[in-house]
């Protein structure tokens, strides 16, 4: 996903009145409203130091997305809003603390990835220590992401339920699931049900108060996880979900309607500027035509999905995202007035220099214990770093090697005999850096579990599928390769881009009617990411998973170099 550069600005806050339609987009330092005024971290940006008062009939609603399982703090860039460090549970569960002691009349909601992707102390024990968390946190509700059905359905309706994982149950108490509601409108089974122990929506009663709180999720989630792990269900338009519930949220009570949808947008700021968590610098992306969409009667849109953070006021309403990794919380304020409910929202960072929540911090460190021996154990070592970085031609180093362990598992002598490997770069969750890696570092690279699976693939459908890595134009998706050098155009029309003459496997010019063994992972094999022509591969081998294989040829490999580009464009 693309991030932008951020710099924490002096912001207030945004005040509309709600319901409304048709206003225009406003930015947050052009209205103002007491419920968002705050003390800031010394950089601009709001924090939980010295909160305003809370106003009378007023309730509040702390929201965080994109947690994906960063119980730790997160490092790097990915650590930090602007010039602030930021993120880490602990630290959320402290300002979460003190935002609920200046509100009493409030609750928490979360926006969907809260797992998936996940660290090794939250990963490796099936993601259960995240929603361990969320549930100390009083999370009343979340919305699915798309790392929900990384799993699959059933994985969910596990999360949701409790109970133990199919690898096991974990150390700990016994998991007895989310105490919060999982949300899904726009997830449905032909029978138009959300999967097992789901809701499209839920109402919030806070002093008094009914709010309703409806989720979806992208629809582009089909095509960004594991195809079999969802079959069964359509992730419909998001808006159109939305808006189908309006009138039953409305019939139950709802004075207040809260879409969150784990769907979002980024700003781009102008030349020479650099994003306010707190404005919509031309805020952009698939969340501003789904908002131009819903009902009036939706009171504010907390989004999700893209990292992004903004806040502003988008067609009457607050439009918000509180970037990842637990950095930032969204504050929204609904005031309940004789003339509507004014909401007005603000971003606040979740900075690192409060004392740590200890209950939290024992839970990490439990965990942490746990996974130690596991994770500190060396599985080999690497003479240069192994990055995510593209080449020219858009694979990438690690990616490529990725590729290479697959290849070398599956080829002769091992039954599959495969001869081209392919790795998704989605699939590649963080970077190795020179030196011994451990089991940890590995996990951390690969944390979804896939296993290696070999299917056999004509020359004319290798080309078809090189050709779908431009299916979506705005978002092209060069595949990692093992075993095949080729050449591309990118200006090239589509669906003539790659250089057929220029193709060769092994070293030899791809044979169009000669059948190739190809290995990939499973996910890309059942057509995720939309590369649909695997699922008309022939013969297919099921083999190890696909961290075993990262491992065996990381020991097999000493001090691996880098093992330079497969693809050139132009």
């Amino acid at each position: 996903m693309r991030r932008h550069g951020i710099l924490a600005a002096a912001t207030a806050a945004i005040l509309v009145l709600v319901p409304a339609c048709g206003s225009a987009e406003q930015s947050a330092a052009e209205q103002s409203g007491t419920s968002a005024q705050s003390s800031t971290t010394g950089t601009g940006l709001p924090s939980t130091d010295d909160l305003p008062e809370a106003g009378p009939d007023e309730v509040h609603l702390f929201a965080f997305n994109d947690f994906h399982g960063n119980l730790e703090p997160p490092s790097g860039s990915t650590g930090r809003i602007g010039d602030v460090e930021a993120g880490g549970a602990a630290y959320l569960a402290t300002h979460l603390k003190r935002l609920r002691e200046a509100y009493p009349n409030s609750a928490v909601i979360a926006g969907g990835d809260n797992v998936g992707a996940s660290p090794l102390i939250s990963s490796l024990f099936a993601d259960e220590p995240t929603i361990d968390f969320l549930n100390m946190q009083g999370v009343s509700a979340s919305t699915v992401g798309n790392h929900e059905f990384d799993r699959g359905v059933l994985e969910l309706e596990r999360l949701q339920a409790g109970g133990c994982a199919p690898s096991g149950c974990e150390p700990g108490e016994p998991f007895t699931g989310a105490a919060f509601q999982y949300l899904a409108a726009n997830v449905t089974n032909d029978q138009g049900q959300p999967p097992v122990g789901l809701q499209p929506w839920t109402m919030l009663e806070i002093d008094g108060r009914r709010i309703a709180v409806v989720g979806a999720v992208t629809t582009e989630t089909p095509r960004i996880v594991f195809p079999e792990g969802i079959r069964g269900y359509t992730f419909g338009d998001e808006a159109d979900a939305i808006n189908r519930y309006v009138p039953d949220m409305r019939a139950a009570g709802a004075e207040a309607i809260v879409a969150y949808i784990h769907e979002g947008g980024a700003q781009e700021p102008s030349e020479g500027t650099t994003a306010d968590p707190n404005s919509c610098d031309n805020l952009d992306g698939p969340i501003v035509g789904i908002n131009q969409r819903l009902d009036p009667a939706v009171t504010a849109v907390l989004s999700a999905h893209t990292h992004q953070f903004y806040a502003c006021t988008v067609d009457g309403r607050p439009l918000t995202q509180a970037a990842s990794y637990g950095r930032l919380i969204t504050d929204l304020t609904l005031h309940f007035g004789s003339d509507g409910v004014q909401a007005s929202a603000v971003n606040r960072a979740v900075t690192r220099t409060v004392a740590p929540d200890v209950e939290t911090r024992q839970l990490i460190d439990f965990y942490a214990a746990e996974a130690a021996p596991r994770a500190s154990r060396p599985v080999g070592s690497i003479a240069v770093d192994l990055t995510r970085d593209e080449y020219p031609g858009g694979d990438t180093p690690l990616g490529n090697v990725i590729a290479d362990a697959m290849l070398a598992a599956t080829r002769a002598p091992d039954p599959a005999e495969a001869v081209i490997a392919f790795m998704n770069p989605g699939g590649v969750r963080a970077d190795l850096t020179a030196g011994e890696v451990t089991f940890g570092d590995a996990y951390t690279v690969q944390p979804f579990g896939n296993q290696i699976v070999t299917v056999s693939l004509t020359g004319t459908q290798i080309l078809d599928l090189l050709e779908q890595q431009w299916q979506d134009p705005q978002d092209v998706a060069i595949l990692d390769v093992a075993g095949m050098t080729y050449r591309y155009d990118p200006a090239a029309d589509a669906g003539a881009k790659v250089d057929r003459a220029s193709v060769l496997v092994g070293g030899a010019p791809l044979n169009p009617v000669a059948v190739y063994p190809v290995a990939t992972n499973n996910f890309l094999a059942s057509g995720g990411d939309g590369f649909t022509v695997f699922t008309s591969g022939t013969d297919e081998v099921v083999g190890r998973p696909d961290l075993d294989v990262f491992e065996a040829y990381l020991q097999a490999n000493p001090n691996l170099g880098d093992p330079g580009p497969r693809i050139t464009a132009g």
